[in-house]
């Protein structure tokens, strides 16, 4: 198994490219032109066929970079991008580049530790059988029960299907306590569908960073590979990995 991962620097200045930051469906809809025609199969089957995890990031400075992680199990072809005017950052001297990450991750072993960064869509369905919204999904707004989630999704990426790693704990005053940073980013907004039949959506964002450890390696490439939480098609779930050491600077 092969598992691509991209950088697409994009231009701050292109009307397109900041209209699909805010509408991040449409984004995903101009990455998935990178991968093998479908035809009328549902964008959302053609994300999971192809593995497709994407998460966007601004730069704080003043140059406003924009950059677009992709991964995918199968080789993108970003050619395309080259075609829309103005749509990439025409000062980087390559504007898109990827690579196979796979042998890195066949490498990771039980006790490993990495720092993460993780953009999800915190939620719960409700199973109060007395409450009139039993079996909807809502969002977790409290930093205390975002960071419960996580450490579900930590043992539990989805039912039956164990995380494969932990987060790492520190000791505090009233015990162990889990050092993540919960950076909230609000209602993350996004057009669905075409023509009549499209709809707004609305995704509460959530940016989280931490260290954790690998717990079973079999079960945590499982989760790189398919993402944690709700939401992927509206940039939610890539898990990005770095040296712990890398936190530990910061």
């Amino acid at each position: 198994m092969n598992l691509y991962l991209s950088r697409i620097l994009l231009n701050p200045r292109s009307r397109r490219a900041m209209s699909e930051l805010l509408h991040p469906y449409e984004m995903h809809r101009t990455l998935m032109r990178a991968f093998p025609d479908t035809g009328n199969k549902n964008p959302g089957d053609a994300r999971e066929e192809f593995g497709v995890l994407f998460r966007t990031e601004t730069s704080a400075k003043a140059d406003g970079t924009v950059k677009i992680y992709v991964q995918s199990l199968t080789e993108p072809d970003w050619s395309f991008l080259d075609r829309i005017d103005g749509y990439l950052d025409s000062r980087a001297g390559v504007s898109y580049e990827y690579k196979d990450v796979m042998p890195v991750l066949d490498k990771i072993r039980k006790g490993n530790r990495f720092a993460f960064r993780l953009r999800a869509n915190p939620t719960k369905r409700i199973g109060n059988r007395e409450d009139p919204m039993k079996g909807k999904r809502v969002e977790l707004f409290r930093e205390e029960e975002q960071i419960q989630w996580l450490l579900r999704k930590s043992n539990e990426r989805e039912k039956g299907l164990p995380g494969g790693f932990a987060l790492l704990m520190e000791k505090g005053n009233d015990g162990p306590c889990c050092p993540v940073k919960v950076r909230p980013e609000g209602k993350m907004t996004g057009r669905r569908g075409k023509g009549e039949g499209k709809s707004m959506t609305t995704h509460l964002s959530v940016l989280f960073e931490g260290l954790l450890e690998v717990t079973d390696e079999r079960a945590f490439l499982q989760t790189v590979v398919r993402g944690i939480g709700s939401a992927k098609a509206f940039g939610f779930g890539l898990l990005s990995l770095a040296p712990a050491s890398v936190l530990r600077k910061e």
